[in-house]
């Protein structure tokens, strides 16, 4: 187990504290899934005694007409009481409403909302709707808030809106914060649809950024096929990309997350990746234990010995 996981929970649960990453620095250690229950706890906990109170209020925005409801909801109610109702409207009533609500208001409620009980009210909105949302979303870099809506898009919207995110960066932040034990189909959704010049772009972001941690967090979900891409793509842009990326990997004790990109390179990009000059001693070590951990010694067998045989 490495901390990527378990940097991206704490990364949320801040969010749901309302304070800083660093200052939950000290969970860093602790296992992911743990931090998550605690997290999906807590919101439900609080959240629940308020909930018949919420669905009254969606009721009673239905008697209105849509223009005085928004009047009274953005002037009176404010985005957090907005965002805890919306969750209880009906998908017609969230449809006839969300015309007249500002970008920049839904993008305040957003974070407000249940992504999984909001889900029959977002799969019924055009990308039309959903394109300006994510963008004002993206400009604030309110990254958590765009990637726990992925649990509530369809594969249809995701491959409509995505196109529209410019920034490979924004890519790789969306997917570093999502919920990885909900969303690990939607990886695959994505990236199998990306065409070679995206992918490529998203692996420069991560060198030039320094994001391959980031990266490495959902790129274990994606398939084979999908992942060889990605491994081709990075081995094309270079020994200094790819370098990079074994040096990330060393960093975050991430090898058994790079086992699976090594398995699904051509024999001859595999043989390019241990043949950098990166590779010390105690980095194959590391990587020999990481895949006879998972099964998978003989496969790199041949490679880490050759490359050990270089460094003697």
């Amino acid at each position: 187990m490495t901390s990527l996981a378990a940097r991206a929970e704490v990364v949320k649960l801040a969010r749901e504290l309302d304070t800083e990453p660093e200052n939950l620095a000290f969970l860093l250690d602790s296992d992911p899934t743990a931090i998550r229950r605690v997290r999906q706890r807590m919101h439900h906990s609080l959240d629940a005694p308020y909930r018949p109170m919420f669905q009254r209020l969606a009721k009673v925005s239905a008697l209105l007409p849509n223009v005085i409801a928004i009047s009274i909801a953005t002037r009176f109610f404010g985005p957090l009481l907005c965002g805890m109702i919306a969750s209880s409207l009906s998908p017609e009533r969230a449809r006839a409403l969300i015309g007249n609500v500002p970008v920049g208001f839904l993008a305040d409620l957003a974070p407000y909302v249940d992504p999984e009980a909001a889900a029959p009210i977002v799969r019924e909105f055009e990308s039309q709707v959903l394109v300006p949302v994510m963008r004002e979303l993206l400009r604030r870099k309110d990254y958590v808030t765009l990637a726990r809506f992925l649990v509530a898009a369809t594969d249809r919207q995701l491959l409509d809106v995505v196109p529209h995110i410019d920034n490979a960066e924004d890519l790789l932040q969306v997917g570093f914060n999502a919920e990885l034990d909900t969303v690990a189909d939607r990886f695959e959704v994505v990236l199998a649809q990306l065409p070679d010049d995206r992918i490529r772009a998203i692996v420069a972001s991560a060198h030039q950024q320094d994001r391959f941690a980031e990266a490495f967090t959902f790129l274990q979900f994606v398939s084979d096929t999908t992942l060889a891409r990605v491994a081709d793509a990075t081995v094309d842009m270079g020994d200094e990309v790819l370098a990079h990326m074994v040096e990330s990997i060393h960093r975050e004790n991430a090898w058994a997350e790079m086992i699976p990109i090594a398995d699904v390179m051509s024999p001859i990009n595999r043989q390019l990746l241990f043949e950098l000059p990166v590779w010390t001693d105690e980095m194959l070590t590391a990587l020999t234990r990481a895949a006879e951990a998972n099964g998978r010694g003989e496969e790199l067998l041949d490679f880490i010995t050759e490359a050990s045989k270089r460094l003697e």
